[in-house]
């Protein structure tokens, strides 16, 4: 007590990761001091005690003979007496003592359950009534003391697995970033691991994980966060897998696995705004003319139409972050039963060019909607995970060649492969997801099939007619497959059979450089579309739509006004202020500018949809295009008992666009 006393700050036991003023640890010993006065059994005393001062604490009659009262209130008020004071102090400190917060727990948690029956007539705020001026130290203390008796969503919620379990300090603001950096659909890398490999489907807890990232640190209700990570789950499906995941033995480390993650979003910035992703339209993802093209130039075959609908709907979770069944309706996605069933074998046929093609059209489908600088995917760092026990395997440790071998032998490969590599059906299915098997030699069938197909190429196109195209007309393979129907991989064959030299990627350099002037005429006047000149120039339409970023041309949106529209907003733009010119530079830009500056006098944005008779929706998603166009929140949404208002970028935002309005 003297060290602490003389000493400036305390640095010992739970205080050794954060030390504290001498003023709070001493408040931390008077308040357990008051505990153990007022609370504590003399039975309990006594076994913790050394016997003389037990014996000296418990030796007075507390009750007068005279009124029939306590004479002493302990805990109440500094005690009168030397022994009195012993107790506490020596009961404090034998808990404060300890090396570090949660050993410190596990010694408070003795004292409390000799207090109370049950540690859950305790709560997370009880220590609050203890005194004043206690320490973070004593508060994290009395969160590791309570861990046995927390619910499953406290545990994640006071971070107990860490070295200083705590309150929440998140903000709703916060947390409403995070949640822009989460997939509705939890990373597969990360479900893989942490569903066990019998009693939960990945399908089911991908969401629920999800939702989880948004409780550590956090004062969000499971529903809210259900809400917050695209709302295909509630806050019952949360609790209730939450309680078997809190079942298994390896629950400490899962909830360690989802803290470390939290913390890596917080810190860092994501490759992806998958809060953006979701309010995306995706009735134009992959036509079906174009999953044709893509199947001829890749050498699959289309299937009925079953095999592009999961192609399709996998595409769509992947850009969206939410799960395949939520495919809409207008893109024909199949239903739950359907898709489990088929999935897995369109896993296993796909090849390494089919995924690059889907690949490639997924940046184009980006492009189209003025997302440039995100990837299709994007994955945290598993290092993340390093040295937990978790119930699920370690894709990593997949045989891969094995597995490639397994998959095109068995009608059911992903099952048959799974169940040879004594891992789970997931870990086969994203492995083949990262890793896809080389395409199936081919049968004999197939073999006479193909030698009837060069026999058809060698007729449609003879040695002078390719020469003339691929070498005088400088087509690429790609456009001459357009032109005559027949797949690359049969040209290709055909120009060894002639003995044709391929161009390699050096005699591509000038073919693959796109002129400005030469992108406005085609595109703009002529309005061709991007796969079109794609075609023309032998490269994907994602590559034509980076060229026309390069060139800062507009691209014209799917069903939005006309393009010379378009590029009139941009150049005006030039001439606006600074802080407008990325408002300004697509169409209906200034119908969203009039409409910020109309909704400004309002408390809330409901109340200015309905007096201005514009739909709630519709103005809500013009002040957030107009938000992101601009790069930061316009408003301080409404909150319970605070209207809404300006933030400080807002106000400039609204200064400017007021003065070209005048």
């Amino acid at each position: 007590m003297i060290e602490i006393i003389d000493g400036a700050t305390a640095a010992f036991g739970p205080y050794r990761t954060s030390p504290q003023p001498a003023s709070a640890v001493l408040a931390d010993i008077r308040a357990l001091g008051i505990r153990v006065l007022s609370d504590l059994p003399a039975a309990v005393l006594r076994e913790r005690i050394p016997a003389d001062i037990a014996e000296a604490h418990l030796s007075t009659d507390p009750v007068s003979p005279h009124t029939g009262q306590a004479t002493e209130r302990p805990g109440f008020m500094a005690p009168p007496r030397a022994a009195d004071t012993s107790v506490a102090v020596t009961m404090a400190l034998s808990i404060l003592e300890q090396p570090g917060i949660h050993p410190a727990g596990e010694a408070l948690r003795g004292l409390l359950e000799a207090v109370r029956e049950e540690l859950t007539q305790i709560s997370a705020t009880s220590i609050d009534s203890w005194g004043r001026g206690i320490s973070p130290a004593l508060q994290s203390v009395h969160l590791a003391a309570l861990a046995p008796s927390l619910r499953p969503s406290e545990y994640v919620r006071y971070r107990i697995t860490t070295e200083t379990p705590r309150r929440p300090t998140r903000t709703t603001q916060g947390i409403e970033q995070r949640a822009r950096k989460i997939p509705t659909m939890f990373w597969p890398s990360w479900t893989v691991r942490l569903t066990p490999p019998e009693g939960i489907h990945a399908r089911a807890l991908a969401p629920v994980l999800a939702a989880l990232l948004l409780i550590p640190d956090s004062r969000t209700s499971l529903d809210q966060a259900a809400e917050l990570i695209g709302d295909t789950i509630d806050g019952i499906e949360v609790s209730r897998l939450l309680q078997e995941l809190n079942a298994l033995p390896q629950w400490p480390d899962i909830v360690t696995a989802l803290d470390r993650l939290t913390g890596h979003l917080d810190a860092n910035s994501t490759p992806i705004h998958y809060g953006r992703r979701r309010l995306l339209d995706y009735t134009g993802l992959l036509p079906h003319a174009r999953w044709l093209e893509i199947c001829r130039y890749t050498g699959t075959p289309p299937g009925t139409g079953r095999r592009e609908r999961i192609a399709r709907s996998q595409l769509f979770q992947r850009l969206s972050g939410l799960p395949a069944e939520s495919v809409p309706d207008a893109l024909g996605g199949l239903d739950s039963a359907e898709f489990r069933a088929t999935a897995l074998r369109f896993n296993a046929l796909q090849t390494s060019e089919l995924v690059h093609a889907l690949r490639q059209e997924a940046l184009a489908f980006l492009a189209s909607h003025h997302i440039h600088n995100e990837p299709v995917t994007w994955q945290p760092p598993t290092t993340l995970l390093a040295g937990l026990s978790l119930p699920g395997p370690d894709p990593a440790h997949v045989d891969l060649p094995r597995l490639h071998q397994l998959v095109r032998e068995r009608q059911h490969p992903v099952q048959h492969a799974a169940q040879v590599l004594g891992t789970t059906v997931e870990a086969i299915r994203h492995a083949l997801d990262e890793h896809p098997a080389p395409a199936p030699p081919l049968t004999k069938n197939a073999a006479r099939a193909t030698g009837r197909i060069r026999q058809q190429a060698r007729q449609a196109i003879p040695a002078e007619r390719f020469t003339q195209l691929y070498l005088d007309e400088r087509r690429s393979l790609q456009q001459i497959a357009t032109l005559t129907g027949f797949s690359r991989r049969v040209l290709t064959d055909l120009a060894k059979e002639y003995r044709i030299p391929l161009r390699g990627p050096q005699d591509h350099k000038r073919r693959g450089t796109i002129e400005r002037d030469w992108l406005i005429e085609q595109y703009v006047r002529r309005r061709r579309t991007l796969p079109d000149l794609a075609r023309e120039t032998g490269m994907s339409p994602a590559n034509m739509a980076r060229w026309a970023h390069i060139h800062n041309i507009p691209l014209r949106p799917r069903g939005g006004a006309s393009h010379h529209s378009t590029l009139r907003t941009a150049d005006e733009a030039e001439a606006l202020p600074a802080v407008l010119r990325k408002a300004l530079t697509g169409p209906y830009a200034r119908q969203r500018l009039a409409r910020f500056l109309a909704v400004q006098p309002y408390p809330t944005l409901t109340e200015a949809a309905q007096d201005l008779g514009i739909h709630q929706s519709a103005l809500v998603a013009q002040i957030n295009r107009l938000e992101d166009d601009l790069g930061q929140p316009l408003f301080e949404r409404a909150e319970r008992g605070r209207a809404m208002k300006l933030t400080r970028f807002g106000k400039r935002v609204a200064a400017a666009a007021q003065l070209i309005k005048e």
